[in-house]
């Protein structure tokens, strides 16, 4: 008997990454509210706002990203599905690891946190666009 392992190890990064995506959701929403009640990031005021602004810019495209994976996913064959959430999965290490090295000589410095940010949310804008591409 053989069995295809391909399919049962893109299976299981398929349930894993949708289970990761919508703890992130989640986890992303609970914070925003307080974000957007306590600062006006159109005139942010002093480093800590700004840097808040920004983490909030990122959690928005991070929230978008996720939403243009679901709909493509709906739209996708069961392979094409798997293939995709590898795919994913490999670009979420790129981005993080990327922008890792982008903001290295900032590390433990006060701006750091605002540099990460920055690189996380031009890199998630740009995979949302590719995605809404198919």
């Amino acid at each position: 008997m053989k069995i295809n392992l391909r399919k049962s190890r893109s299976l299981f990064w398929s349930i894993s990454l949708v289970t990761v995506l919508a703890t992130t959701s989640v986890f992303a929403q609970s914070g925003r509210s307080v974000i957007a009640q306590q600062i006006n990031c159109d005139r942010p005021q002093g480093d800590v706002e700004v840097r808040a602004c920004i983490r909030f810019r990122y959690e928005t495209s991070d929230k978008r990203l996720n939403e243009v994976y679901k709909q493509l996913v709906a739209k996708l064959s069961g392979e094409e599905r798997s293939i995709l959430a590898e795919a994913q999965l490999g670009w979420i290490k790129l981005r993080d690891n990327n922008c890792e090295f982008e903001t290295y000589r900032s590390r433990g410095g006060t701006g750091h946190s605002g540099f990460l940010n920055e690189c996380l949310d031009r890199m998630t804008k740009a995979r949302t666009a590719e995605l809404e591409k198919y």
